[in-house]
């Protein structure tokens, strides 16, 4: 139910680490002010981010999940092969070109060229749909992403000391852009936080931008407590970023035991709820409603939606 719900979270804010030092804050809109809650009193506009940035967040989140799950196949077919010899590489990335998804491991000789060792492809619709590759097929350009995923997750690992990492590249503006997310194991705690943003040049030789998008590594548990009751989502605070981060949406999406997951500025009446399907919904805490609602598809719900009452007996599910 949506108070006791809200209430949980307000607990959790306020006892949760608050992260990111990075400098670039997400374009807001203000939102309509609402009624006076007493005569004399004025209530604080809520500053919501804009549709826009909500809408770059979740596709980004789409592609991150995409790039995994081809990932995760392509590791899982590696490690089957009789033939594997683990001396050929160090580095793992996936990408799409034209129609199809691409999973290459491989290494860089001591001239400094990348030599893709194994390679997997999967159509560009389901890209967990790996199949075996020949190397000597690839598309071009492939040097230059694992130039590019070299350098950024050989920073992470001295930021963070965790050998433990994915990468996840996005060729767009004439460049490379690198998300270095934190890899884990354990099905019963999570790892938020421990993530960068990395901007190269189409070579991959100049990086033109570092961007940590947490500012440590924060354990999300979803062991059952001493009553054997699982966390249905948990909470932490932003400090510079006003609202949800791709990464974020990602790791909820990829693990969808982890119920769901509220963030947003210490200091604002507003937090924003993600949810396993890609939803983000934006809620006002003072007033125990839904703001905004960005759908799946991403279509924002219209507002008459946001305010239909439940009815009795029902649950409102963030």
């Amino acid at each position: 139910m949506l108070r006791s719900l809200l209430v949980a979270v307000v607990a959790l804010s306020t006892g949760c680490r608050a992260h990111s030092s990075a400098t670039q804050a997400a374009a807001t809109q203000q939102a309509p002010a609402g009624a006076p809650d007493a005569p004399g009193s004025v209530e604080s506009p809520v500053a919501l981010v804009a549709d826009a940035e909500l809408q770059r967040v979740q596709k980004r989140a789409q592609y991150i999940v995409e790039s995994e799950q081809g990932a995760i196949r392509a590791t899982d077919l590696l490690l089957a092969r009789p033939d594997l010899d683990r001396a050929r590489m160090n580095w793992l990335f996936t990408v799409p070109r034209g129609n199809a998804w691409y999973a290459v491991f491989g290494r860089f000789n001591p001239q400094d060229a990348f030599v893709p060792a194994y390679a997997y492809r999967a159509p560009i619709e389901f890209s967990g749909e790996m199949e075996d590759f020949p190397v000597e097929s690839l598309p071009e350009g492939m040097d230059a992403l694992a130039r590019a995923v070299s350098t950024a997750c050989e920073r992470v690992f001295q930021v963070h000391g965790r050998k433990q990492l994915k990468s996840v590249v996005v060729e767009e503006d004439g460049g490379i852009t690198v998300y270095v997310l934190q890899g884990f194991d354990d099905s019963t705690l999570y790892l938020l936080g421990g993530d960068f943003r990395f901007k190269f040049s189409k070579d991959g030789r100049q990086q033109l931008q570092e961007l940590p998008l947490h500012q440590g590594l924060i354990p999300v548990s979803v062991a059952p407590d001493a009553d054997g009751e699982v966390p249905p989502f948990s909470a932490h605070a932003h400090v510079l970023f006003p609202g949800p981060l791709e990464t974020e949406l990602a790791l909820v999406m990829l693990h969808p035991a982890l119920g769901g997951l509220f963030v947003g500025a210490a200091d604002q009446d507003c937090v924003y709820a993600l949810s396993p399907d890609g939803t983000i919904r934006a809620v006002r805490l003072s007033r125990e409603e839904i703001l905004r609602e960005l759908r799946p598809d991403g279509t924002f719900a219209p507002p008459e939606a946001l305010k239909a009452e439940p009815e009795p007996g029902s649950d409102v599910v963030l």
